[in-house]
């Protein structure tokens, strides 16, 4: 699926390439293509941090079933434990945990073929339908 098509989203902000729905309103998945042309790769090759949240925040919207967007309103317990480099497909995966009203709670993860970079908690609030 393109994620264009769930995410109001576009170039060059949209941190994703793929995606994929396991579970309708619950748990998604997507990729992301990292290379030296990219706009959000650093002169060393590395994605920044910052986007790798949000690629787990966009994929955590594509994961709701929401239409519409939403709004970051907080990250919970989120680690690093490596980084992308340009030449990596990074992995992201986020799964629904709760809702609480118009907020809703993802547990995410980012890979790269080496191992798990990025895990925690991505926070979204949706306008009312």
């Amino acid at each position: 699926m393109k994620p264009f098509e769930h995410l109001p989203h576009r170039y060059p902000f949209i941190m994703i390439d793929t995606a994929e729905i396991i579970e309708e309103g619950r748990h998604a998945k997507g990729t992301k293509q990292i290379t030296v042309n990219d706009r959000i790769v650093l002169p060393d090759g590395k994605m920044p941090d910052v986007y790798i949240i949000e690629a787990m925040a966009q994929i955590s919207g594509i994961a709701s079933g929401k239409k519409g967007g939403s709004v970051f309103a907080a990250i919970n317990n989120l680690t690093f434990s490596g980084t992308a480099n340009a030449g990596d497909i990074l992995d992201v995966e986020s799964i629904l945990e709760r809702n609480i009203g118009s907020l809703y709670i993802f547990s995410c993860k980012a890979s790269v073929a080496a191992g798990t970079i990025a895990e925690g908690e991505i926070i979204l609030h949706f306008n009312a339908e």
